[in-house]
């Protein structure tokens, strides 16, 4: 997770992608419904945009985030639980990309086009079967992306931010 504190900071729109009926691809919803309410991340907008991320795509286009950070499970080597970040074009190439490719593209190049920054914050599954809550590996890696953003957004840091 290397470098997404600094991108949360600079002001982010948290996009969670995923279906909650199908186990760990309903891990996006997951966190960002675990961070709704907490008082650290008044600075950053959450969407919980289910399987359908490009329905959400040209409110969070207009949204005052210059940073749209998408959450959501990847097909990438690893263990299970195994987190990936980074820009969202530069992840598109590689091998490692969301379960919902296409549509996290797409939405990538229409973001970019409107002058926003894409990124993809992954989590590897361990199953994608029809199900509910989320296996023992990809929630303990859930709850740990919930932690590192929270001690991003925490009020001390965000307090720092202007005076960099």
């Amino acid at each position: 997770m290397n470098g997404l504190s600094d991108v949360l900071r600079q002001g982010a729109c948290l996009v969670g992608v995923g279906n909650p009926l199908r186990r760990d691809d309903g891990v996006g919803p997951w966190i960002v419904a675990a961070l709704r309410g907490t008082a650290a991340v008044s600075a950053l907008d959450l969407v919980d945009a289910q399987d359908v991320p490009e329905n959400f795509v040209p409110a969070v286009a207009r949204g005052a985030a210059p940073n749209v950070v998408f959450v959501d499970a990847v097909a990438a080597p690893g263990e299970p639980g195994t987190v990936v970040f980074g820009p969202l074009d530069e992840l598109a190439e590689a091998e490692s990309f969301s379960t919902h490719k296409m549509a996290l593209a797409l939405s990538g190049k229409y973001l970019a086009a409107s002058g926003k920054r894409s990124f993809l914050l992954g989590i590897v599954p361990a199953d994608l079967e029809f199900g509910e809550g989320l296996t023992p590996a990809v929630a303990g890696a859930a709850a740990a992306v919930r932690d590192a953003v929270l001690g991003a957004l925490a009020p001390e840091r965000l307090e720092n931010r202007h005076e960099r």
